[in-house]
């Protein structure tokens, strides 16, 4: 039996859905490390039913949470700047490392503007040292992971602000590599300055395969050095507005999650996508899903048996523009047939982001505002984290 682990309701407020004006949105958890205790997530919230933190009248702050035994037990707030968001997490060896973004002043909350921030917290969750990250505009990292070296590999997106004009060849999607302690060795960017980014990072031998958006729906699979130099480069189209999402490896393929748009100026209908690559950037497959208009594919993982999990949603546009979904979690075979799947159907809206793999258990990471909960009010969104076995059962 799956089992849903919902922890003491901490409303699930998706940015991306903020121009929802009857939800409120007080929390959201963006991603999870597993402790054998329970998980850590890392997010952002504005306390207003927090145990652990006073209301922030209104602003969103970086946030850690703290859970054992799926309750929650703490909550760590970045007390910097105005609204700071963390989009990933990860265990290093003396504690763990968050990156997301900030806006450290008045201005840049007015514009819409943002910094990168990279936060080392110890075991305790004390922070061992902060970097902000500014390049244009609205600059936000998504992902972060440790090579071979022990240096931290981290991707996200810089672009202009709206409404700049200019002609800077710095922003797009970026591949930073900094030290442990803190040091930039080295960026790199794709595309910009008005759109791009990189969403994931798959660490290898030789260097770092990335993943996201290249000029304009157009998805991207670029391969560089240990130095940040390009290898070579790929892309898919058309995607949706935030291109390939995840990448892992399969068989010495990579293999990618992602959206096949079928009308690039209508997206109000495309299809998820599993798209396979070889070594040298070359589509070798492309399996497309679909059981509703929209259908999305956000992450996707590779088990020791070649199996692959994959998950997002499926739903449509109601009257008012906005998406209706169900979280969906789809299991292929090593030769990418379907072996199973599941859909969650809510009351309301129901999404998958995140997928996680420890020994037989499936873990799934997503939000949702329909009546699993118990306080159901058919607007505010909660976090759900979704256990299943190998089987998806």
């Amino acid at each position: 039996m799956a089992i849903f682990l919902i922890a003491e309701l901490i409303y699930f407020g998706i940015r991306y859905y903020i121009n929802r004006q009857n939800s409120t949105y007080y929390s959201v958890i963006n991603d999870i490390v597993l402790t054998d205790k329970g998980y850590v997530g890392a997010g952002f919230s504005d306390y207003k039913n927090s145990k652990f933190n006073d209301y922030a009248d209104g602003y969103n702050k970086a946030t850690i949470f703290v859970y054992k035994n799926d309750k929650q037990i703490d909550e760590i707030s970045l007390d910097v700047g105005n609204n700071s968001y963390f989009n990933d997490i990860i265990k290093v060896s003396d504690g763990y490392v968050a990156v997301g973004s900030v806006e450290m002043t008045d201005d840049q909350s007015d514009e819409k503007l943002s910094e990168g921030v990279i936060v080392k917290y110890d075991e305790d969750f004390n922070i061992d040292w902060r970097k902000n990250v500014s390049i244009l505009g609205k600059t936000e990292l998504l992902q972060v992971a440790v090579d071979d070296n022990n240096d931290l590999i981290i991707v996200g997106t810089s672009v202009y602000g709206e409404g700049y004009v200019g002609n800077h060849t710095t922003g797009g999607g970026i591949l930073l590599k900094y030290t442990m302690d803190g040091e930039e060795e080295f960026t790199v960017n794709n595309g910009g300055p008005y759109n791009g980014r990189f969403n994931d990072v798959l660490i290898e031998d030789d260097g770092y395969v990335v993943v996201g958006l290249g000029r304009s729906n157009s998805g991207v699979i670029i391969k560089y050095n240990k130095n940040g130099k390009k290898l070579w480069s790929s892309s898919y189209g058309y995607t949706d507005e935030k291109g390939i999402n995840a990448i892992s490896k399969l068989d010495g393929n990579y293999i990618t999650a992602t959206t096949k748009v079928i009308d690039k100026d209508d997206l109000s209908n495309y299809q998820a996508a599993i798209v396979v690559f070889d070594e040298n950037g070359e589509k070798l497959e492309d399996i497309k899903y679909s059981s509703d208009n929209i259908t999305s594919f956000n992450d996707i993982a590779v088990d020791s048996e070649g199996n692959v999990f994959t998950c997002g949603y499926t739903g449509k546009l109601d009257s008012n523009n906005q998406l209706v979904s169900n979280a969906i979690v789809l299991k292929y075979d090593k030769d990418l047939y379907k072996d199973s799947e599941d859909i969650i159907k809510g009351e309301k809206s129901d999404f998958y982001t995140r997928i996680y793999l420890d020994d037989k258990e499936v873990y799934l990471l997503g939000y949702s505002n329909s009546d699993l909960n118990s306080n159901f009010n058919g607007y505010d969104y909660f976090p759900v984290v979704k256990r299943y076995n190998s089987n998806l059962k």
